[in-house]
């Protein structure tokens, strides 16, 4: 047991440089004002990998709590008994690629999965990326024909030309009288009143004949030629989807074997001729592929063409996904196949010749950050079912900065209260175990950023329980020895069996206190397990301090032939 000598010095130093080693890069990080981070972080891409990693309560970010949606999956289905794991990594693989460092993604129950992101900036973004469905298809648009009969179709509905059920015997001057009567009840029960309201009355029937006569006498008017394709400017695009919600258009489409559904926009508005469209496309009910083709996509800059230097995203398919494309291809030349993401077009292309090799691409007006969430969206792969966000929790940068002042503050009062404890009850003996214990403290919060792990507030709470077992060591170490000295024992005697006596005890407690919390951490969850992983570490490391680096010290302090002790 005896620890003298230049050896043992040596280790102990040792294992205080490789300490501050450690935790250099996270007194670099955290000494830096927070927009400067951003500006080390793009530098060093690799430091949230070396650091000590703060959680949720300390740093701010985001919780959200999600709940697979079996409302619409076949009941008593084999496939939907791992449903929950399926989702789940889906949703793993999602959050890894946002890049937030030290993610928490746990189940619950049988249809939940929370997530948390610590340090997390763009929560919108997030939102959009963890909880989509992203339903991704191929769809041919159907022949500039069957577009000319659906809008036929729709003109004669809105006109009245097209009675949908023909026993009803309406007419055209049926609806515009209904309409008249409408308009006419409702200015009268605006403005129902005495006498001399009635000419508000006919003001306000003025006003809807006036509004009456701006009204497109057909559906095709609202629509413009954009060279290949049909767009609607942007002061038409509620007049053109109410429309095509109506439920006459609809059953109208429907009847003739054109689609109800088949009608989508895209993905954003463009500057188009000096105005503002949005792309109308008519396309196949039935896609030619779906998302379950895709083997990698990745975020670029389009470097050449109409589209230079815009974002995009490219396509890798898998060997079934690259046989299907070539086959669809060839079979379709000259006609526009349509990628479509949760019932928006990315972009439509014509297809020029056959495509082989299993490449494609999605452009469109979207920024870089865009394209790179769609991008971890499609590698990841589609949802196995719908997700809802039941709960969202964001705890903002100040709450987490309060946090860690109060922690501070607390663990601050505490130290000082154990130090004068020590220093005054045991003197240099004293100060020696407080020295052993500053180790001890700057060891854990080492042997954390070693393991990139993440301090929460009950990591912290963790922290200060093995620090006041640290101490209760060393207290039960200096009484031992000053019951050796009380039998009149040397100096040098006396530290030996007072550790020789103490050694079984400090072993057995917090041993059995390491196995508790071995259980926490391999049963619990969230903040339990933060606490239960510094509380291993602490009681690790607290086990060496106690034992090793006291004695260590103990030997420098008290030499061989020392007679008398400070205790």
């Amino acid at each position: 047991m005896k620890k003298n000598g230049p050896i043992g010095i040596l280790v102990v130093l040792a294992a205080v440089a490789i300490a501050v080693y450690f935790l250099i890069p996270s007194f670099i990080y955290y000494s830096k004002a927070p927009e400067q981070r951003e500006v080390y972080l793009r530098q060093h891409p690799t430091i949230l990998k070396k650091i000590l990693n703060l959680g949720l309560d300390l740093q701010g970010g985001m919780r959200l709590v999600l709940e697979v949606d079996r409302s619409n999956l076949e009941k008593g289905a084999d496939a939907n008994k791992d449903l929950l794991d399926r989702a789940y990594t889906v949703i793993e693989n999602r959050v890894n690629a946002l890049g937030v460092a030290e993610p928490s993604i746990q189940k619950q129950g049988t249809d939940r999965i929370i997530v948390e992101l610590p340090g997390l900036k763009d929560e919108t973004a997030a939102k959009n990326v963890i909880g989509k469905t992203a339903q991704l298809q191929f769809n041919l648009l159907r022949e500039p024909a069957q577009f000319e009969n659906a809008l036929t179709v729709i003109d004669n509905v809105i006109t009245g030309k097209a009675a949908l059920d023909t026993a009803s015997g309406a007419t055209a001057t049926d609806s515009a009288s209904l309409k008249t009567k409408e308009q006419q009840n409702l200015a009268e029960k605006l403005f129902k009143g005495t006498a001399k309201d009635s000419a508000k009355v006919d003001t306000a029937k003025k006003a809807a004949a006036i509004k009456d006569e701006f009204k497109p006498t057909s559906f095709k008017e609202l629509l413009a030629s954009l060279g290949d394709q049909i767009g609607v400017k942007d002061d038409n695009i509620p007049m053109v989807k109410e429309i095509l919600a109506r439920t006459d258009v609809k059953l109208a489409l429907e009847k003739a074997g054109l689609g109800s559904n088949a009608f989508l926009w895209s993905h954003d508005t463009s500057m188009i001729q000096g105005g503002i469209y949005r792309v109308l496309y008519y396309v196949k009910a039935a896609p030619e592929m779906r998302g379950d083709i895709i083997k990698d996509a990745q975020a670029n800059i389009n470097q050449g063409g109409m589209q230079a230097g815009n974002a995009k995203v490219d396509i890798e398919m898998n060997t079934k996904g690259a046989h299907k494309f070539s086959s669809v291809t060839a079979a379709n030349v000259n006609k526009f196949l349509a990628i479509v993401l949760d019932s928006s077009v990315y972009s439509a292309p014509r297809i020029i010749q056959k495509i082989s090799g299993g490449r494609a691409e999605i452009t469109g007006s979207f920024t870089m950050i865009e394209a790179k969430n769609l991008a971890i969206v499609l590698r990841a792969g589609a949802l196995p079912a719908p997700v809802k966000i039941i709960e969202e929790r964001t705890v903002g940068p100040s709450l987490g900065f309060d946090s860690i002042n109060q922690s501070f503050t607390a663990g601050l009062i505490g130290t000082i209260l154990v130090l004068l404890f020590m220093l005054v009850y045991y003197r240099i003996s004293g100060f020696v175990a407080i020295i052993a214990l500053t180790i001890n403290i700057v060891g854990v919060l080492a042997a954390m950023a070693a393991i990139n792990a993440t301090l929460t507030l009950p990591g912290i709470a963790g922290i200060i329980l093995q620090v006041g077992m640290g101490v209760d060591a060393s207290v039960l170490i200096l009484e031992r020895i000053r019951e050796e000295l009380r039998l009149g024992k040397t100096v040098r005697s006396a530290i030996d069996a007072g550790f020789e006596r103490a050694f079984t005890t400090i072993l057995d407690s917090n041993l059995t206190t390491i196995v508790t919390a071995l259980l926490l951490l391999w049963k619990g969850t969230g903040p339990i397990r933060g606490f239960s992983v510094t509380l291993i570490l602490g009681l690790c490391i607290s086990l060496f301090t106690a034992l090793y680096v006291t004695r260590v010290f103990m030997d420098v302090v008290f030499k061989k032939n020392a007679t008398k002790m400070s205790i």
